[in-house]
């Protein structure tokens, strides 16, 4: 039997953050959605919780989200990662991929293009 998904969700914003819960929440009803407000945290409940699926923001607070996403894949190469921004520039994509994001969604396309990414990994 395959477990609940759990989601962490790396987000600055404590509004953004609550939305993108509520949302997750409601398009898997039987999933765990964790949140993280930096990336100190988003290390701590990433080893603690082995999310299935990470959404994380590329601007943090605290460290360079790049950084931490390629620490994120080291500690979890099962997860699926996607990172995110409201900056579309090449470089900074480039610089997810190859710190291991398995995707990049631009801030204002997560509305449409989020869900149907995760759909796709579940299979």
């Amino acid at each position: 039997m395959n477990r609940a998904p759990v989601f962490l969700l790396v987000e600055p914003s404590p509004i953004v953050a609550s939305a993108l819960g509520r949302w997750l929440e409601n398009a898997f009803s039987n999933s765990q959605v964790l949140i993280a407000s930096n990336g100190t945290q988003a290390l701590e409940q990433a080893t603690q919780s082995n999310p299935s699926y990470i959404l994380i923001e590329l601007s943090l607070p605290d460290k360079a989200g790049i950084e931490i996403l390629a620490q994120l894949r080291q500690a979890l190469p099962a997860s699926r990662i996607i990172a995110t921004s409201l900056y579309k520039h090449r470089w900074l994509i480039d610089g997810a991929r190859s710190a291991g994001a398995d995707g990049f969604v631009s801030k204002d396309k997560l509305h449409k293009e989020l869900l149907p990414l995760w759909q796709i990994f579940m299979e």
